[in-house]
């Protein structure tokens, strides 16, 4: 017996994408650049306490990549993404400055995300107490070179993609990856969200693709230079894609690890990662992605986030008779007083935020932000139009949210002392920040469903409602378009011709006007390169009541649009039925939900289709149809439930 082959495709409805004007354009002027950044010297790399030697080689080349970016003649805006633990305010600062200097750029048109590596190379103002103990000159020569080599190549790489843009489109689209988990707790909040945003040229062809994920980049903590999963993940995409840039940053994961746990050496572990990324960015890319249009706006707040109470001079005296981290810190604390300097209150702290008209916001946050700031923005912003970005601009510590302040911990207080920071933070800095991304971006984000209505849960975005299908082994499952190629779709059909035909009860519940104006139309959807990703859209046929079903047919289609059957095709090939034929009249319309459904054809050749509301004959054919069926002659009416044969594959002129 022959297998039988299907297809299973997957419509998406979801209210989070807001419509957008017409009038905003989707051409931008993008530049992108690379920078190899692999010292050439051994150098100490950043992240890990017990790790107190230089690099011994390297196992993976490092890099920084930058995207400039500016819309119909505004200020163009450059982003950074590098292979690093992080990076200081103070080189920010001077990368930001030096490139107005040169280039002319804002100053705050400026960004810089770290992918946290714990295999990259130190740099002077990030996590300075790591290692518990001095640093001995001779390595702190080297990490004073590479500081200044790492700066100049910030410049040089922001520079070149400054001057090579060229006009561009810019797609968006959120995926899935799993191997981040909770640290400090099995049943702990985690954010597998894989955001994608993909650069082409106004030929198609891929550019760059930048992507994120919020998970610490520690799977390796061996004595080579590399760029752990994070570097991995950029390679297998750029591999995947030829000629194209791959960018990684990370999420709000300063609480999440490798479901592996960090494991010396086994790169092999890293590069697997880095294929579930690629290999979902793949994936994203082969599914509608929704287009990037709108102004390019940057903002960028500096507020203060209180620290607690210092430690007293007794205090720090008495904890730096300790032979440990802790005990180290402390004397650099008392080195800081014996020089009058006085002991930090206070962390100057910057949210920076890139907004596309309101079709995507990106949100960079200084330092290591934990999971709870992207659970809470997603569901007070429109998660699917958001993209949250840690590690960014500045390396200041850990950023806890409230509930981790309370709980202590690593994240919330004892890590404070490898960032040189004299205390934990004061209460209070959790809707500090959330206020300044809000006020930055609530007015164009704030979700389309309320929270208090879906009891906290945000609307999800085609790509999440796929992965929440339960497919048959052997089946799979694939998105074959979303808004706003389409709007209120209830029902599909494939043609033969590869064309894809889409029911949508525009006038749902109540019609255009509110007193049932019919406003239900089939659209027309088609792949233009012959690619299968649809990516034109056309209205066949509108104006029609509450359209429950479309069934490719012959040379058109056949609607299901109580109380009519309806033929329809187009004739001139402008992607709009000319002819519209009544085959059929007499369903029932009084129950929206029971209407005639689509129809289905089957083994014997015939349509069929059922209705669970009372119908009227209008036609003898009809009525002969039904006779044989259920042995009725004359009646005017059927019982609630019929099921009932149409017609033969031959539609009658009559």
């Amino acid at each position: 017996m022959p297998k039988l082959a299907f297809l299973v495709a997957c419509l998406c409805l979801f209210n989070s994408n807001k419509a957008l004007p017409q009038s905003q354009s989707t051409h931008y002027n993008v530049g992108i650049a690379r920078a190899d950044i692999t010292p050439d010297y051994p150098i100490r790399q950043n992240g890990f306490l017990s790790r107190k030697q230089e690099s011994v080689g390297v196992r993976q080349r490092i890099w920084a990549k930058a995207i400039a970016v500016d819309h119909m003649g505004q200020p163009p805006a450059v982003l950074m993404t590098v292979d690093n633990l992080g990076v200081p305010d103070a080189i920010t600062q001077e990368v930001s400055q030096r490139l107005n200097q040169l280039t002319g750029i804002a100053v705050e048109n400026v960004s810089i995300a770290a992918s946290h590596s714990h295999t990259a190379p130190m740099i002077n103002g990030c996590a300075p107490n790591i290692f518990g103990m001095p640093i001995p000159e001779a390595d702190q020569q080297h990490i004073d070179r590479y500081t200044r080599e790492f700066t100049d190549k910030l410049i040089a790489v922001a520079t070149e993609a400054l001057r090579n843009r060229a006009p561009s489109t810019l797609h968006f689209g959120i995926g899935s990856a799993g191997f981040a988990k909770n640290r400090r707790s099995a049943t702990g909040p985690v954010d597998h969200d894989v955001p994608v945003l993909v650069v082409r040229d106004l030929e198609g062809g891929i550019r760059a693709i930048y992507a994120n994920y919020a998970c610490h980049c520690v799977t390796l903590s061996e004595n080579l230079i590399g760029g752990d999963w994070a570097g991995y993940a950029q390679e297998h995409i750029e591999r995947l894609y030829p000629g194209a840039v791959a960018l990684i940053s990370i999420g709000c994961g300063a609480d999440q690890n490798l479901s592996t746990g960090v494991t010396g050496d086994r790169f092999d572990l890293a590069s697997q990662q880095g294929m579930e990324i690629a290999s979902e960015v793949e994936r994203v890319l082969n599914t509608p992605m929704r287009a990037v249009s709108g102004p390019l706006k940057i903002q960028v707040t500096r507020i203060k986030l209180d620290l607690s109470t210092p430690p007293t001079r007794e205090q720090l005296e008495a904890t730096g008779k300790l032979d440990t981290p802790v005990g180290y810190h402390a004397r650099v604390q008392l080195q800081k007083l014996e020089r009058g300097e006085p002991l930090r209150t206070q962390i100057d702290y910057c949210v920076q935020t890139w907004s596309f008209g309101s079709s995507l916001a990106i949100v960079l946050l200084a330092g290591e932000v934990v999971v709870d700031y992207a659970a809470r923005l997603k569901s007070e912003l429109d998660s699917q139009r958001l993209w949250l970005c840690a590690y960014s601009n500045a390396a200041p510590c850990y950023i806890p949210s409230e509930r981790i302040l309370s709980e202590g911990g690593y994240e919330g207080a004892s890590a404070m002392i490898y960032y040189d920071q004299p205390s934990k933070f004061a209460a209070g800095l959790e809707n500090k920040i959330v206020s300044v991304v809000k006020n930055h971006l609530a007015e164009s984000f704030s979700p389309d469903a309320e929270p208090g209505k879906t009891l906290g849960s945000p609307p999800k975005s085609p790509i999440q409602s796929l992965k929440t299908l339960r497919v048959p082994e052997g089946l799979r499952a694939e998105l074959v378009v979303s808004e706003p190629l389409v709007t209120s779709p209830v029902a599909v059909s494939f043609g033969p011709d590869g064309k894809v035909w889409v029911a949508e009860m525009f006038d749902y519940p109540t019609g255009l006007d509110g007193k049932f104006q019919p406003g239900g139309r089939v659209r027309l959807l088609e792949s233009t390169k012959g690619d299968g990703q649809w990516d034109k859209s056309s209205i066949f046929l509108d104006s029609i009541p509450f359209p429950t079903g479309v069934t490719a047919w012959r040379k058109g289609v056949l609607v299901c649009a109580a109380p009519d059957i309806l033929y329809a095709e187009d004739t001139d090939g402008d992607q709009r039925a000319d002819i519209v034929k009544k085959l059929y009249s007499g369903f029932g319309t009084e129950n929206f939900q029971a209407r005639v459904n689509s129809l289905e054809i089957g083994l014997d050749g015939w349509l069929y289709g059922m209705s669970t509301t009372t119908m009227s004959c209008g036609t003898s054919s009809w009525r002969r149809a039904l006779s044989s069926m259920f042995g009725l002659t004359g009646h005017a009416t059927l019982p609630r439930l019929e099921i009932v044969s149409f017609w033969n594959a031959e539609i009658s002129e009559s």
